[in-house]
């Protein structure tokens, strides 16, 4: 007899999830009350990556000289148009993900689930769910703190400005991750004034410095000041906009501000303490390496569990407990070779450690470096502003890390993440022919200058990196 298994929530985990049980053989029941898709279709992967690409056109289209072009008129950016265009994509997606419920016969229920216990799900209005497993894929949203006074027009979490009708003269983003930063080029590349305040010394301080660095360069280029070391306190609205304060004083004052100082999981509402379920200080659900909680039957994937807060990361763990909840006895997931993509302009690309984190752990480190304006192709597009990085064990001669900032980053990284997964030697990425002219041969020399060995840059003197050489 078929298992039933029951999905809570119907983002990049909730969907999988009953995809793949399904075509397992499963009987599903997906809960969730809003389209499928999740935020991550809706408010956050998908509608800010076709607002990144149309600002990627459009600062093409002002370089068109430099091509060899020449276009007559003036070249404008249409934010309504640009939000429908998200709006079409979105759409498109939504129907996609609809279909292949129902050609797989998963049954949808739009309403909210509440945990009974591992077997049991009651949906207000529809009545009781029993399954042999129960999937919480809840996801997670903006953080709100209150001293920010969130509104939703003058001061907004990303959410909200996604909804926004009009581009405000100015914008102050409080906030350093990938949210900030994303948004921060998109809106520059609008003609906003963007202002970014930073509790770190830099943007993006989880990435390896040398990545971090290009796009802090950027963003002076551009215009986009960076206010470091500053913790916000509260946002005030003013007659003209919008106050940032530090310390009691204020720092910075814009038209509108984005609060994008993280996201907390979902996981309010569910009935958790009254099932016993484990949480932690955040909200997250507390999961093993298998997804499973503390209550039998039950598991926690995605942001909700708080492991790692990346789609493509809560649809692989879905695969995962779906596997396990149908005993077929899966291998927990490599989590050090899950790759990161931010798309900010130049996008970026990346997996395993960093140089620091490299060290920190114990490792003698060689590292290697390669601009993509070495690149024949790089300089054929036009797009010269970036570097690979490769981290490997001096020792050993494995590679630890890669970190790649440019052109088409994010679709780069993925041979990196295989080799990492595989635990393959940095000797493995030069012993590898990789085509030419590509962007993928930065990769390449790359890794032969980590041996002291690149062609197209000049020799390097053999360098050991210890942890007192690092700031």
């Amino acid at each position: 007899m078929p298992k039933h298994i029951a999905i809570i929530g119907g983002g990049p985990a909730g969907y999988v999830a009953a995809s793949h049980a399904a075509a397992e053989g499963a009987n599903v029941t997906l809960i969730d009350p809003h389209p499928l898709g999740g935020t991550c279709l809706h408010r956050g992967c998908i509608p800010t990556k076709t607002l990144v690409e149309v600002c990627n056109l459009l600062e093409k289209m002002r370089r068109a000289e430099t091509y060899g072009l020449r276009l007559n008129g003036s070249i404008e950016a249409d934010w309504p148009a640009m939000r429908a265009k998200a709006g079409q994509v979105i759409g498109l997606l939504n129907r996609g993900i609809d279909g292949l419920m129902a050609d797989r016969k998963v049954a949808h229920i739009q309403g909210r689930g509440r945990i009974v216990d591992g077997r049991h799900v009651e949906v207000p209005g529809h009545g009781m769910v029993e399954a042999d497993a129960v999937l919480v894929c809840t996801g997670s949203s903006p953080i709100r703190p209150a001293s920010f006074q969130v509104d939703g027009e003058r001061i907004a979490t990303s959410d909200d400005l996604l909804k926004w009708d009009t581009l405000p003269s100015s914008l102050l983003i409080v906030g350093e991750g990938v949210v900030a930063c994303e948004f921060a080029f998109i809106m520059q590349a609008l003609g906003v004034q963007v202002t970014l305040t930073a509790m770190g010394e830099r943007p993006l301080p989880f990435l390896d410095q040398d990545v971090a660095s290009v796009v802090q360069r950027e963003m002076r280029k551009l215009g986009i000041e960076f206010i470091g070391r500053c913790l916000v306190e509260r946002l005030e609205a003013t007659p003209d906009g919008v106050a940032a304060y530090a310390d009691g004083e204020r720092v910075a004052t814009a038209e509108r501000a984005l609060v994008a100082v993280g996201r907390r999981p979902q996981s309010a509402g569910l009935g958790l303490a009254e099932a016993g379920v484990a949480v932690g200080q955040r909200g997250e659900i507390m999961t093993d390496s298998l997804m499973r909680t503390n209550l039998a039957g039950l598991y926690a994937v995605g942001d909700v569990n708080g492991r790692l807060a990346l789609a493509h990361a809560a649809s692989a763990q879905a695969r995962l407990a779906v596997d396990h909840a149908l005993g077929l006895d899966p291998a927990p997931l490599d989590e050090a070779a899950i790759p990161w993509a931010v798309f900010t302009m130049p996008e970026i690309g990346c997996v395993g450690l960093t140089e620091r984190d490299a060290v920190e752990k114990g490792h003698v480190v060689s590292c290697g470096r390669f601009d993509l304006r070495g690149l024949g192709k790089a300089q054929a597009m036009g797009e010269l502003t970036g570097l690979a990085k490769v981290v490997a064990d001096r020792v050993s001669g494995r590679l630890l890390g890669v970190h790649i900032v440019g052109a088409h980053a994010s679709d780069m990284v993925h041979e990196a993440a295989v080799l990492i997964r595989q635990g393959a030697t940095v000797h493995a990425v030069t012993q590898t022919v990789h085509a030419h002219p590509t962007l993928s041969e930065a990769l390449l020399e790359a890794a032969e200058d980590a041996l002291g060995q690149a062609v197209h840059k000049p020799m390097k003197r053999e360098k050991t990196h210890h942890a007192s050489t690092l700031p």
